[in-house]
């Protein structure tokens, strides 16, 4: 779906649902939830499913495809309206999105999570090329088929992947110092090509430094000093929209 989101091109909610990190300020004024209940996307089943906002999550199988069919390169938002390493996410939903991500080159996808325990016991597993195959033999093979010809084509094309995928982004949301000194020590151990920080809301002034991660934040208008800090950072790292919150 097209977004205003600056940081990226498309949103891309194949899974919906979530629920509050016990703990995270962020998780207090999440606009997710917000936007759940409201008149626009309560007009499509899934959302009328979770707008509790309970935990429970649903899978939108007509999204699944979505990326294959946007041939110009993307940078795509993975569930804008969920946490992909949510509890209540099985893994087959996840292998299911990575194979589209693996099927997909051209395009950038940008995975966010206030759960990083949940990604890097997920991105820890072994051999997860065939597991991402599988997915896609069994949920992707009617979309794909014309394109490689055979299963032994698919196969291969998994196996020929590089690990961590390049045109997969990690990030944590860290919207205050706790978080950012709980979340990005866990980011850094996991593999992957770019890794980036969500400070949003931006709650507080943070030194990411204290967080394990990069560059010191001294700024009243700490936002776009984050921003120039980050660019500044070795490239392996990204920093997306900051916004700070205000009571008012």
């Amino acid at each position: 779906m097209s977004t205003n989101i600056q940081w990226c091109d498309e949103t891309w909610n194949v899974i919906v649902g979530c629920s509050r990190v016990s703990g995270s300020p962020g998780c207090a004024r999440c606009y997710a939830a917000k936007a759940a209940k409201s008149p626009r996307l309560q007009q499509f089943p899934q959302y009328q499913t979770v707008s509790n906002w309970d935990g429970t999550v649903e899978f939108v199988k007509s999204q699944l495809i979505k990326p294959l069919c946007w041939k110009k390169p993307k940078i795509i938002f993975v569930c804008s309206m969920a946490d992909l390493f949510h509890a209540n996410v099985p893994d087959e939903w996840i292998h299911q999105v990575m194979a589209i991500a693996a099927l997909s080159p051209q395009h950038t996808f940008q995975i966010l999570t206030k759960r990083p325990e949940r990604m890097k016991e997920y991105f820890s597993q072994q051999s997860l090329w065939i597991k991402w195959y599988e997915a896609a033999k069994e949920n992707l093979w009617d979309a794909v088929s014309e394109k490689f010809g055979g299963l032994i084509n698919l196969q291969q094309y998994f196996i020929d992947q590089p690990f961590p995928l390049p045109n997969v982004w990690l990030g944590a949301s860290t919207e205050n110092q706790l978080m950012a000194a709980k979340r990005i020590p866990i980011l850094l151990q996991i593999p992957c090509s770019v890794r980036f920080l969500s400070c949003e809301p931006l709650l507080e002034e943070i030194d990411l430094r204290q967080g394990g991660a990069i560059q010191k934040l001294i700024s009243d208008d700490y936002e776009w000093e984050l921003v120039n800090e980050c660019r500044s950072a070795f490239s392996a790292w990204k920093c997306l929209l900051m916004s700070t919150y205000s009571d008012s």
